[in-house]
């Protein structure tokens, strides 16, 4: 079959047409698809055109065309894009610094303080107690007691006695202290172990006073009165003697107090 020169160039032009036209929808859908903003120019795909040469079919093409490979940029340069902005925290003053390091490093010196002051206290008033001299009363303030011993006076000395039929100088002050509710032992040696002992300047009235006489050791006991004085059962009877007496002051060997 012979194809006349005009059928042939329609033909090329039309089959020319369709494959600029298959060989643009790549691009153009890569185009639509590309994250770039900028569209890409591009040339007009194809003039139709009766004046065809009779080169081929894809040399015509490529000079109607004047062909070029576009390949279409999809690619994103990762480098080049912007840093991702980072929130960073607030810097802290140095008054603020100042503050925290206060607060976390203050020390507990207002409690400390405050449990030693009172500790000091506590310990100040157990000294101020430990030191604070007990104070003795004597049996002085009995008038029942001085009295007592002074109703006695006269009495006979009974050796071994402990009524008012007679007494002997331990009986006696037995007797005397039992009527203040005072229990004694029985000897004078006996009952100069018991209370306290005061020295002769420090005496009181009612305080027990020894003397060694017929035995080493106190053999021999009377009650103070005050003024100097005491009340005893001598050979005599109970008198009243001063310890100033040369007698019993060669002889005085201590006192106690009984509470």
């Amino acid at each position: 079959m012979v194809v006349s020169s005009s059928t042939r160039k329609w033909l090329g032009s039309i089959t020319f047409a369709g494959l600029l036209l298959a060989s643009s929808l790549p691009a153009l859908a890569s185009s639509e698809q590309s994250t770039t903003p900028s569209p890409i120019p591009m040339k007009p795909l194809l003039v139709a055109s009766a004046n065809v040469s009779d080169d081929t079919y894809t040399q015509t093409v490529r000079k109607q065309l004047q062909w070029t490979e576009i390949t279409a940029k999809t690619s994103v340069n990762v480098e080049s894009l912007p840093a991702p902005e980072k929130s960073e925290p607030e810097p802290i003053s140095t008054q603020s610094k100042s503050v925290i390091v206060a607060k976390k490093t203050q020390p507990t010196t207002d409690l400390q303080a405050a449990k030693k002051a009172q500790a000091a206290k506590i310990e100040t008033k157990a000294v101020q107690v430990a030191e604070e001299p007990k104070q003795q009363v004597s049996r002085s303030s009995d008038s029942t007691l001085v009295s007592n011993a002074l109703s006695l006076t006269g009495v006979p000395y009974v050796f071994g006695g402990t009524s008012k039929k007679g007494f002997d100088c331990s009986g006696y002050t037995q007797y005397v202290f039992k009527g203040s509710g005072i229990s004694l032992p029985r000897t004078s040696s006996a009952q100069f172990n018991v209370g306290t002992p005061v020295k002769k300047d420090k005496l009181q009235s009612g305080d027990l006073v020894f003397f060694s006489t017929y035995a080493k050791g106190p053999s021999h006991v009377g009650v103070y009165i005050g003024g100097g004085q005491f009340v005893h059962a001598s050979n005599s009877g109970v008198r009243t003697t001063s310890l100033n007496d040369s007698y019993y002051a060669a002889r005085y060997v201590g006192a106690r107090r009984v509470n």
